[in-house]
């Protein structure tokens, strides 16, 4: 029988079903299958395509052209002369020409990007312009959601003028197949991103598309690495507005100072909408634009608050100066770098004006000052429940700030503002008094996070709503520091906490875990201060933060927080029915026991693991009843570590009980019924059955792809669960097929940084080794470790598993010191994460010691392979890695000796090995039957060396 080359280990899960969990594959001797990162979109040559991709797209900019725009000609020219060749030249010949428009905020560079969109837009007879809203990456990715929605709905107006367009075509030609549903809409999901990106940059090079122009607004945060949005090939322009100097190690940099004297002037009698101005007028308007530095932004605010006053200009100059010796005495110092006390006067004054008109429009502003500055909702202050006379008073406050020039209503029921003036209106607070302006922010965001089952049933609440509501939330967590979080304990303020813990939710299932863990842990000690540690909320917190550490790898971590839970529940149940243990009659303490099992389980304790399983079982079924899908989850699990143990026969037992429980239960599961079977295959495969295992696994597959979703996650594991065993059979090209069907269909829904999606790349990867392509496997690692380290961190197992499989390629090629150098780091940090007698851990010694071996550094590499061995023993009887592993670790000392020609050594290990493998694979096994023949071969040797004939 030819055995499996390697099993998939089943991830246990504390709520979900195996298919739903991130899966695992190890092979023997405790090897996990190696991870890397596979970027590929395949598109069938039967998937329907359109017959000319359509490059016109109507000019949409965000902000209407500026009628009050004045000076910038020389600019405007400077930058139209850069950017005239690019215009002319093949795309497929050139890259993007880029240009940065830089300096201090407020000085105009928006609207000198603005005004030129549109004056070369005519004038070049650009095809298409975007706007890129640059502040953060989320707004970021959320333009590049949006360009790419014009381009689809401009591609179905042309190909489909009278008929419905096959949106399903136009995705699969954009280079977005699955991302763009029956309506034309594009995906909001910020895990395909990357398809997003490169579907554009794409679209920007194709042949004949070089008049666009890509502009990107306001890219002051240098730390989100903005480069990797720039297209590097194709025939357009990129334009930049930035407050930051650096652009120009990669772009043509122009630095704007102020408006000339004559041009500020003019505008600020403009906006004062003086008609007739007299020289009187024009003298002290001139002096009103020096004391504001010629700063565009500025001169905007003091014309508005001259015209909105009804005051002359020189009026204006003594409201100027008793604001600015206010200011100074009332604004404490910024430490900005791009500080201009005379800008900030300016905003001063509009702001006092606005405060005296209406007290609760200037709190507003305040508070905004807490959020995201970009898309801010008007309707994020509405309760739902106002009749129309609070709704217009509401937006009066809005109306007012914007006759201020203080916010910029850019499209209807939206408003964003200045970078500075948001900066600005934060830092003028004084420290005492900011903490109600942040409460106001946050009371928003929770009434906003609270409404959001309601949006949804009435279709109001979508991916790139909540994407917009997220981003004004992380702005808001940066300023909720300890000091502002003790004052709120120490005034019970529940509606702020309340406020966070629904924004630690909303990261939390977006997978987001290290944030949400930050605010989860600010809930969590309010919660022991005001609530008590043994309070059933405060549990509740933390059981959800140990879950989030299960997520994130820190196994270990978890575990100790799920014993302390336990330990407190038990003390809750001393206090309230007067005894300190915790009943199997209890819920709540069979789930954390469930959970308990699951973090052993992923540290390789798995025979505790099966205790406090087979502990949980028995109190489900006595609690849920024998077809509770909690009671059949828990049966599941231990089916799994059976099968880890390789005690495949009971593992078999148990699963097909599990689905005699789901084919009779009164709530037939279907999905359920399938993914058990689906299990079954993976027992199959590991028992080397590899026909029956390709029966049920397609069995599987043809259920799925009737009852679920076509992008259905189980629908990917399944068809990776084939390319496995295809792999198993040695038919590596057809296996690759399979894996890359899993690939797409994991990249499309869960990203390319997902772990499931990582899996598969690994198992690609697996392959590529398997096939001796060295050089491609190590290629693949390197990029999954990159991708690994920014998401998962540098300590998370499956790092540790790329970097021990990187040593293990270096091994193949003989490359040794490298390989030792991979397999230290990886040996570091399990030893840190997972402890010394994690199978990972032992598989990581195990390869040192062949390394070693292999450099004839026989002492050291018996010290490698005794310590493996004895982690292994201490493992247990019936652990997969033991029954098969032991025998792997026994037979390499038994090499070691060979080598040394110490053939008495070598012989009492070789037979140990034997007894090993008849004991544990039976007499007939292939590997048994190989130890048989080592054992002869060295007693051959031994003879033969008596007799004084060396072998």
């Amino acid at each position: 029988m030819k055995t499996a080359k390697y099993s998939c280990k089943q991830e246990l899960t504390m709520g979900i079903s195996t298919s739903q969990a991130t899966p695992k594959a190890t092979p023997k001797c405790g090897y996990k299958l190696e991870l890397t990162t596979v970027t590929l979109l395949i598109s069938s040559p039967q998937e329907p395509k359109i017959k000319r991709i359509n490059y016109d797209i109507p000019l949409n900019l965000p902000f209407p052209r500026n009628p009050n725009f004045a000076g910038r000609k020389e600019e405007i020219m400077a930058i139209d002369k850069y950017f005239s060749k690019c215009f002319l030249e093949s795309a497929s010949s050139r890259t993007p020409a880029i240009c940065a428009l830089t300096g201090t905020g407020g000085m105009g560079k928006t609207q000198t990007a603005l005004e030129y969109a549109y004056t070369c837009r005519e004038k070049n007879n650009l095809t298409a312009v975007f706007w890129v809203s640059a502040a953060t990456e989320e707004n970021i990715q959320t333009s590049f959601v949006n360009i790419m929605q014009r381009i689809v709905e401009e591609q179905a107006r042309v190909s489909w003028p009278e008929s419905a367009p096959d949106y399903k075509a136009i995705a699969h030609s954009l280079g977005i197949p699955g991302l763009v549903d029956k309506g034309g809409r594009v995906s909001f999901d910020p895990g395909i991103i990357d398809n997003i990106r490169s579907a554009l940059f794409s679209w920007l090079n194709m042949p004949g598309n070089s008049k666009w122009l890509l502009i990107f607004d306001n890219a002051d945060d240098l730390t989100i690495g903005i480069e990797k949005y720039f297209p590097t090939r194709g025939g357009g322009g990129v334009l930049v507005t930035s407050r930051r100097p650096e652009f120009s190690h990669c772009a043509e940099q122009l630095d704007l100072d102020g408006l000339d004297r004559e041009s500020s002037t003019n505008l600020l009698l403009h906006l004062a909408q003086l008609q007739h101005p007299t020289e009187y007028d024009r003298r002290h308007a001139t002096a009103v634009v020096e004391k504001l530095g010629f700063m565009p932004l500025a001169i905007s605010h003091a014309g508005c608050f001259i015209h909105k006053m009804n005051i002359s200009v020189n009026e204006y100059l003594r409201y100027y100066e008793k604001a600015f010796k206010e200011a100074q005495s009332q604004v404490p110092n910024l430490g900005w770098a791009y500080r201009n006390e005379t800008a900030l006067t300016t905003w001063e004054v509009s702001f006092l004006a606005v405060q005296h008109q209406d007290e609760e429009a200037a709190s507003l502003l305040l508070s905004c000052s807490y959020l995201n500055r970009n898309e801010i909702f008007e309707r994020l202050w509405e309760d739902g429940q106002s009749d129309v006379g609070a709704q217009i008073k509401q937006k009066s406050k809005f109306s007012l700030l914007a006759s201020y020039s203080l916010i910029n209503r850019s499209q209807p029921g939206a408003f964003s503002i200045h970078p500075v003036v948001h900066e600005w209106a934060r830092e003028r607070v004084n420290s005492a008094d900011r903490f109600q302006y942040i409460r106001g922010a946050l009371r928003v965001i929770r009434r906003t996070l609270l409404q959001k089952p309601l949006l949804q049933s009435k279709g109001r609440w979508d991916a790139g709503e909540e994407r917009r509501i997220m981003a004004h939330a992380m702005v808001l967590c940066g300023y909720l520091d300890t000091e502002f979080i003790q004052h709120e304990l120490r005034t019970h303020q529940q509606d702020t906490i309340g406020a966070i813990n629904s924004v630690a939710s909303v990261l939390h299932s977006q997978s987001r875990y290290g944030e949400a863990l930050q605010q989860y842990q600010k809930v969590l000690n309010w919660q022991k201060r005001v609530l008590g540690e043994n309070h059933p909320e405060t549990l509740a917190t933390a059981r959800v933060m140990a879950s989030i550490l299960d997520r994130q790898g820190r196994y270990g971590d978890a575990l100790e927080q799920y014993q302390k839970i336990l330990a407190s529940r038990k003390a809750l149940n001393g206090q309230q029915f007067g005894y300190d243990i915790v009943s199997d009659d209890d819920p709540a303490a069979l789930d954390l026991i469930h959970s308990m099992a699951t973090s052993l389980y992923n540290l390789g304790r798995y025979n505790e693991a099966l205790k406090h399983f087979q502990e949980a079982l028995v109190g489900k079924e006595k609690v849920l009843g024998k077809y509770h899908s909690s009671t059949l989850l828990t049966l599941n699990n231990v089916a799994a570590i059976l099968s880890e143990q390789g005690q495949l026969d009971e593992a078999m037992k148990q699963y097909q009980m599990v689905l005699a429980c789901q084919e009779n239960s009164p709530h037939r599961d279907e999905q359920s019924i399938l993914t058990t079977t689906n299990n079954i295959a993976s027992v199959l495969n590991k028992q080397g059955r590899f026909d029956e295992s390709l029966e049920y696994h397609r069995k599987s597959l043809a259920g799925m792809e009737k009852v679920l979703d076509p992008n259905h996650v189980s629908i990917f594991s399944t068809t990776r669960d084939i390319a496995s065993v295809l792999s198993n059979q040695g038919k590596y090209a057809e296996a690759l097929e399979w894996y890359y069907k899993a690939l797409n269909g994991f990249e499309r829904t869960l990203g390319p940084d997902h772990p499931r999606t990582l899996t598969v790349a690994g198992q690609i990867a697996s392959v590529f080794k398997s096939q001796g392509l060295y050089d491609e496997a190590l290629k693949q690692y390197r990029r999954t470790l990159t991708s690994q380290e920014q998401w998962l961190g540098q300590q998370h197992p499956s790092t540790l598993q790329t970097i021990h499989n990187m040593g293990s390629v270096l091994r193949h090629q003989q490359k040794y010191n490298e390989a030792l150098e991979q397999y230290q780091i990886a040996l570091t940090g399990r030893e840190k994460l997972l402890g010394e007698n994690h199978p990972d851990t032992i598989a990581t010694i195990y390869e040192t010691g062949i390394v070693l071996h292999s450099q004839k550094k026989y002492a050291d590499a018996l010290q490698s392979f005794y310590r493996a061995l004895a982690s292994f023993e201490a493992l247990g009887q019936g652990h997969s890695s033991t029954s098969i592993g032991t025998a792997d670790v026994i037979e390499r000392i038994a090499l070691v000796f060979v080598s040394q020609e110490k053939y008495k050594e070598a012989l009492k290990w070789c037979s140990r090995a034997l007894e090993t493998r008849e004991k544990t694979l039976g007499k007939d096994h292939p590997l048994t039957i190989t130890a048989a023949e080592t054992v002869a071969a060295c007693k051959k040797t031994i003879f033969y060396q008596k007799g004084c004939i060396i072998t």
